[in-house]
């Protein structure tokens, strides 16, 4: 991304914000002024300086583009600062409003402005002070023909400065911005592939291999064949609603929506029916709840974890446990199947095209937890997941002060991704 497109904007800003500052100079200067050098021209001076200074203030984004190729602007602008100096003397009480307006040209014109600026500010300077204008005698002194005319290349330098600091500013603004949308997009792709995986894959692995014995059924008993190609439709109405809510980014609301013990019993005991194994429920009743999504994610995992069980394990036996951890909750699942001979290492598997694991290694940190995998063989398998409810709970269930926001700004502890321990 082009951090000059935003460019102009963070410029603008600055260049409001030392108008600003100009005409705090102006009005300090006026409170200060003694009643002697309250004159007509001075008043006539005040007042042209008011207005050259609301006029850009109010109107910088249509002109900011003109000032920037033409510098008419600051023309007119350095033509006053002389006139400024004659009136009221180079010791005259406007002399720090000169100074604003060197801060200014720097900002605007950047390092290409140094030399010419300082050149014309300090020779307005110097003949001023020589001529004596606005006071009695000429000014011979090595501080006034030196030391002070000197503030004004330093002053132009202070504007160069802070228009480096904004266009590094822009910079970064564009980095952020390209690196938080390229994150967005490898979020939303997991997210995706995750969903894809424990949903949609899953129902149309199941539709190849129902209709993969349809034909046999069909020879051999025509009314299992008929129960067989309605679960067969069944499973593909399911498939086209998943896919459909992957399309639209949305959860089909349903079974999320409830609180968690009740969603992850409800789920345990579909997922019991549809694989035909037995499921024993562990669910303290003191147990919190999560938010609609923390509740999705976990039900996701689960899934997963009955798939593998019965798939890979062989189990004809789950266990789920659900019980508080802290402030948060946790959940185990344990099954008595065949246990794992290596370790179930994420990254490995999904090189190796296996995602269960890695998505539920995944589901675990967006919210914030930890998942482990604990096996030994011949013993089962324990998926363990922890949620802290801090990050899985909702806006009303965790309130928060309006005038302590700042205590949410503390740094969150970063989940880190643990290989299962496989006891061999």
């Amino acid at each position: 991304m082009d951090a000059t497109a935003h460019q102009p904007q963070w410029t603008g800003r600055l260049v409001r914000l030392l108008l600003v500052f100009r005409a705090l100079v102006l009005l300090i200067t006026i409170l200060f002024m003694a009643a002697s050098e309250r004159t007509g021209s001075v008043a006539v001076i005040v007042l042209v300086a008011a207005v050259m200074t609301y006029v850009p203030l109010r109107s910088w984004d249509r002109i900011a583009r003109s000032v920037a190729r033409h510098p008419l602007y600051l023309t007119v602008e350095l033509s006053f600062v002389m006139v400024m100096l004659v009136v009221s003397g180079a010791h005259g009480p406007f002399f720090y409003y000169t100074l604003a307006t060197a801060v200014l040209a720097g900002a605007i014109y950047g390092r290409s402005g140094v030399l010419p600026f300082s050149i014309v500010l300090i020779g307005i300077y110097e003949i001023v002070a020589l001529k004596g204008f606005g006071s009695p005698h000429p000014l011979h002194g090595l501080q006034n023909l030196a030391w002070v005319p000197a503030l004004y290349p330093l002053a132009i330098g202070a504007g160069v400065a802070a228009q480096q600091l904004i266009m590094r500013g822009a910079q970064t603004e564009a980095i952020l911005r390209e690196r938080t949308e390229t994150l967005s997009a490898e979020q939303e792709r997991l997210r995706v592939a995750r969903e894809l995986h424990d949903s949609l894959a899953k129902t149309v692995e199941g539709l190849a291999m129902t209709a993969s014995v349809l034909p046999k059924r069909c020879e051999r008993d025509p009314a299992a064949a008929a129960a067989l190609a309605r679960t067969l439709a069944q499973d593909a109405r399911r498939a086209a609603l998943e896919a459909r809510a992957l399309m639209s980014g949305l959860r089909p609301a349903g079974i999320a929506e409830l609180p968690l013990p009740d969603a992850l019993r409800k789920r345990a005991e579909g997922l019991a029916d549809r694989f035909g194994v037995t499921v024993a429920i562990n669910i303290a009743p003191e147990t919190a709840s999560l938010s609609a999504s923390g509740t999705h994610e976990l039900l996701r995992i689960l899934a997963e974890a009955f798939a593998n069980a019965v798939s890979h394990g062989r189990a004809t036996r789950i266990e789920l446990t659900l019980r508080p951890d802290g402030e948060g909750v946790r959940m185990t699942v344990a099954d008595n199947g065949g246990g794992m001979r290596r370790p179930a290492d994420p990254a490995s598997l999904q090189t190796a095209g296996h995602y269960g694991v890695a998505g539920m290694h995944e589901r675990a940190r967006t919210l914030g937890g930890r998942l482990t995998i604990t096996s030994k063989t011949g013993q089962g398998t324990t998926v363990e997941v922890r949620i802290p409810r801090e990050r899985g709970a909702s806006q009303a269930e965790v309130p928060v002060a309006p005038r302590r926001r700042w205590m949410r700004l503390r740094r969150e502890p970063r989940a880190e991704v643990e290989r299962p321990e496989v006891v061999v």
